[in-house]
């Protein structure tokens, strides 16, 4: 018997065909943010005010030779200062009125979804302002025409090496692409030969170029006017940075959220609305030049 050729189409039964909103949103992607934890946080030292934080330097002193008989030779070197200046505020703000609120799917949570999402731009934008700053150290290694070799590595390490800087809270901080494209083809550092307790195929390399630590993040400028990448060696001391506490309903007091960013929600009644703003007020500052390393890359 032949299968009957009128049977019905989905055209004939879009009525009854749903179409369904899932339980799941495909939230934004969202970038490592290494630096703001890594540098030095200054914050509680405005913690009661202020919008200038001074660090003085203190220079090496010098032995002179003695001779009997004589005075000894007084040190007095004019010292510098760093200042560290608290002026950019930034802020993410949205606004949903109850109709809407009240409408969207309740499993959405939309309202707490984009105060999430605002405070992370804001933590992106203090991430990012960190990363500029490695445009300003006066050693650089590489170049935005050559990729990253075992030699530019070697070199950056003796340059802070050589500036007598501390072992220890040392990390390069490089783009994604440069250690995946670059770092990774070098034999010395991917090899599973060179690495016999670790994989490199099998499993993500454990991030260390020679027993320092590195951190990867699309936070790493382009060297402007080219397709190169500011990457860098650093020890922490290198950068400072601070928030003032700008504290809950424009009060001040205790800073709300982790890197002082501070997220509020104000109802509205003459426009039935909900304005939702996550904002922060911070500084930013190369502390000592010569504990950090320019490391350039093609992008």
């Amino acid at each position: 018997m032949a299968f009957p050729t009128d049977t019905f189409t989905a055209a004939d039964l879009a009525v009854f065909i749903p179409e369904v909103w899932g339980q799941r949103i495909n939230d934004f992607y969202r970038a490592n943010l290494v630096c703001a934890n890594f540098f030095v946080d200054r914050s509680e030292e405005v913690s009661g005010g202020g919008d200038v934080l001074y660090t003085p330097n203190m220079t090496e002193l010098s032995s002179n030779a003695k001779a009997y008989a004589t005075a000894v030779t007084l040190n007095s070197p004019t010292e510098g200062r760093v200042t560290l200046t608290i002026d950019q505020h930034r802020e993410c703000s949205f606004s949903i009125e109850d109709k809407e609120a009240a409408q969207a799917m309740h499993s959405y949570t939309i309202m707490s979804s984009y105060a999430e999402n605002s405070a992370y731009v804001i933590a992106k934008d203090l991430d990012a302002a960190l990363t500029a700053l490695f445009a300003g150290f006066s050693q650089s290694v590489g170049s935005t025409g050559t990729n990253v070799a075992d030699s530019d590595i070697r070199a950056a390490i003796a340059l802070i090496e050589a500036a007598d800087v501390p072992q220890s809270n040392r990390a390069f901080f490089f783009h994604p692409t440069v250690f995946w494209n670059q770092l990774q083809a070098i034999d010395k550092f991917s090899l599973a030969v060179n690495s016999p307790v670790q994989d490199p195929v099998a499993k993500r390399p454990d991030a260390h170029l020679y027993g320092i630590p590195v951190y990867t993040t699309t936070q790493i400028e382009n060297v402007s006017g080219s397709t190169g990448r500011r990457n860098c060696l650093a020890h922490k001391d290198a950068l400072h940075w601070a928030a003032s506490p700008l504290g809950a309903g424009g009060s001040k007091g205790q800073m709300v959220g982790s890197d002082g960013i501070r997220v509020q929600a104000n109802y509205i009644p003459e426009y039935l609305s909900t304005v939702v703003t996550s904002d922060i007020l911070y500084g930013v500052i190369e502390n000592r030049d010569l504990s950090g390393v320019l490391i350039l890359s093609p992008a």
